[in-house]
């Protein structure tokens, strides 16, 4: 206590906390590749490397801190988590031959949660949020003399985690910037924690997601604030409130806290995938997606933006690449009324197969508002080959009779 009134962190997390957490995790974690993306250099203007940690045992970084917390408590776990978490306590606990229980979210993505019981780990979905998890866990560890494993209010996980700042600076040290997504804080605070106190003068920039900014309302007012909500596709960073710690931590070590929105996420896992064949996580597309929406000027500078994590909902990730597919041109869905016969849909697909465009999808319909007595809506979903003139597609229906309705995807 310093002045009596509250804690202080400022010692709690060192740079040599994170040395002898690497020595405990070294020969456990793989030390992902941090490797120049081109394509969004591009986008960006500024020379951009990615930290993969998205290629970490267990999909992301979180086996790091989780193995180093445990490997010195040596007790049966209790842990609550959105879905990553789970994955690395699940991992280090089998590996030093431990039992887990992870209290997740009911919203938690199925992959996470499968992903978690297949590591060994057992899964309690409890509550409507990360916060709601954490109450249960804690109660459950106290009642049963676990372990209770925090997502990052534990010094020794925050050391685990900032084991990714002890990696790259041993590859690079002349970097700008480093953006690192936020949740509650103990992935950035680890790794802003070692490259500052190991004499990094770049900048140490946090990203959240609009409606899950916590670390960014916490560092306006001085203190940990809580969330009434929060309403993102990345569940990963979906955290009501920072801890004490955590916000301290930033306060200290970190430069700026942006925010992006799940469409700005959304876009970047879609160049990630589509540029880079980088399979991210929302939660850890979030950096990369500061970058590409211009919400960091790092024009002509050299950028290290951390992909924290790879495990996708697979329903989410396609429905993320048909929206990016659609909504960059590439794609495009039309519907238009046409006579219930069958040679006015020959023609429609003959006209669609001569432009080089290739029917995805197809369907039908014989009743609604806009469709009248003898006649059908086709709604038909397109790909677009090489073929950017579209505008003969309205002058030949027009020609023939057929009335279009609505386009999305593209204009004519």
């Amino acid at each position: 206590m310093k002045g009596g009134t509250s804690p202080d962190y400022s010692d709690t997390v060192t740079w040599k906390d994170i040395e002898e957490a690497y020595e405990r995790v070294k020969g456990v974690i793989k030390n992902t590749p941090l490797e120049r993306s081109s394509s969004i250099s591009d986008l960006s203007g500024a020379d951009v490397y990615l930290k993969l940690e998205n290629l970490q045992k267990g999909g992301s970084f979180k086996i790091r801190g989780a193995y180093n917390l445990l490997s010195r408590t040596r007790k049966d776990v209790v842990a609550a988590s959105a879905g990553n978490h789970a994955q690395g306590v699940a991992l280090a606990s089998s590996l030093l031959g431990l039992k887990s229980l992870v209290v997740m979210p009911q919203f938690a993505p199925p992959v996470k949660m499968i992903a978690t019981q297949r590591y060994g780990g057992e899964v309690l979905l409890y509550g409507n949020s990360f916060d709601e998890a954490t109450e249960k866990a804690k109660t459950i560890a106290k009642k049963e003399g676990r372990t209770f494993a925090h997502a990052f209010d534990n010094k020794y996980v925050i050391s685990g985690q900032g084991t990714i700042g002890l990696e790259i600076l041993q590859e690079m040290d002349d970097f700008d910037y480093i953006l690192v997504a936020i949740g509650g804080g103990g992935l950035i605070g680890g790794i802003a924690t070692y490259l500052k106190e190991r004499g990094y003068g770049g900048k140490v920039i946090g990203v959240e997601a609009e409606n899950a900014a916590a670390m960014k309302g916490s560092l306006r007012v001085g203190r940990p604030i809580k969330l009434d909500s929060v309403a993102t596709i990345a569940d990963g960073i979906a955290v009501k409130s920072p801890s004490e710690l955590t916000v301290n931590i930033a306060r200290k070590y970190v430069d700026q806290v942006v925010t992006v929105s799940d469409e700005e996420i959304s876009a970047a896992m879609f160049t990630l995938l589509e540029r880079g064949k980088i399979v991210s996580e929302p939660a850890g597309a979030a950096s990369v997606a500061a970058l590409t929406s211009g919400k960091v000027r790092v024009k002509g500078k050299k950028v290290v933006a951390l992909i924290s994590g790879g495990n996708v909902d697979m329903p989410l990730l396609s429905q993320i690449i048909e929206k990016n597919l659609i909504e960059n041109g590439r794609e495009f869905i039309l519907s238009f009324i046409v006579k219930n016969i069958p040679s006015e849909m020959k023609k429609a697909v003959e006209l669609f197969s001569e432009m080089r465009l290739n029917v995805e999808e197809l369907h039908t319909e014989l009743f609604g508002d806009d469709i009248g007595i003898g006649m059908q809506k086709i709604t038909v979903k397109l790909k677009i080959y090489g073929n950017e003139d579209l505008s003969k597609i309205r002058k030949t229906f027009d020609a023939l009779g057929f009335r279009i309705v609505n386009i999305r995807g593209a204009r004519f």
